[in-house]
């Protein structure tokens, strides 16, 4: 089974305020759960499309290291029309696989850091300072190459993971960055709702999955379900082998 990807252009009726209401944008690159990757052409219709208004635009950006055939990261707030009005938020949980601790960073024009930054102090408590220290002395010492092994390592069990959905019956469109797989599962799980072919996977493989509908405003006839293929290679070839079970009855 393949997927077609369809184009589409950004578009909106009017770049003046009141036609945004109170609406603020949100960029996600690459992006968690389909792994889209936006390019630069992207980015700068996007900074065409808020010209002339006050929208301030929150860029999550901790995949940034993880991209595939060659692409590479653009944060928004390189780019003429995005700098001054982007928040950019990053973190290392992903980068060097230390989910628990929880450190990241947002950087952005001084007016708007330092309000949120009054805003922080009042919400949560910074991690612990060795922790702090650890991914200090990460960003210091860790050389080019790691970045570079990182990206090609999750290509590699990318390709064998969506080739693993492939082969067990999913629709699947490749993810051009982060570790994500959003499927297709009607023709292996049936036409049912995400949840209850989420259980059904559980029940039959003993595998794991998110909701597909969950990642949209009105998820109404969604047939998908998100995988993450953040695992060791044993680990990876376990999952496909299950899989592909479905499709074989074994």
């Amino acid at each position: 089974p393949q997927q077609t990807r369809v184009p589409l252009s950004i578009q909106h009726p009017s770049n003046s305020n009141s036609a945004w209401g109170g609406a603020r944008g949100g960029i996600n690159t690459p992006a968690n759960p389909s792994g889209k990757v936006f390019s630069e052409e992207e980015l700068l219709a996007i900074a065409d499309l808020v010209d002339g208004t006050d929208i301030v635009i929150f860029t999550d950006e901790v995949y940034e290291y993880m991209l595939y055939d060659g692409r590479r990261h653009i944060s928004p707030a390189t780019l003429p029309g995005l700098a001054e009005r982007s928040l950019t938020i990053g973190g290392f949980s992903k980068t060097f696989s230390i989910t628990g601790w929880r450190i990241g960073y947002l950087a952005g024009p001084a007016d708007l850091v330092n309000a949120i930054g009054l805003i922080s102090d009042q919400v949560h408590i910074c991690p612990p300072r060795p922790l702090q220290r650890g991914v200090e002395r990460a960003l210091a010492e860790l050389p080019a190459s790691f970045y570079t092994e990182l990206a090609a390592n999750y290509e590699i069990r990318r390709n064998r993971f969506c080739d693993g959905l492939l082969e067990a019956g999913f629709t699947v469109q490749r993810p051009q960055g982060a570790y994500y797989a959003m499927a297709g599962y009607k023709s292996v799980l049936g036409d049912v709702e995400p949840y209850d072919a989420v259980l059904k996977l559980i029940d039959r493989v003993g595998i794991n999955a998110v909701p597909g509908n969950l990642f949209y405003a009105d998820g109404q006839g969604v047939r998908t379900m998100r995988f993450h293929y953040a695992v060791g290679e044993k680990d990876l070839d376990e999952i496909c082998r299950r899989l592909r079970s479905l499709s074989t009855g074994g």
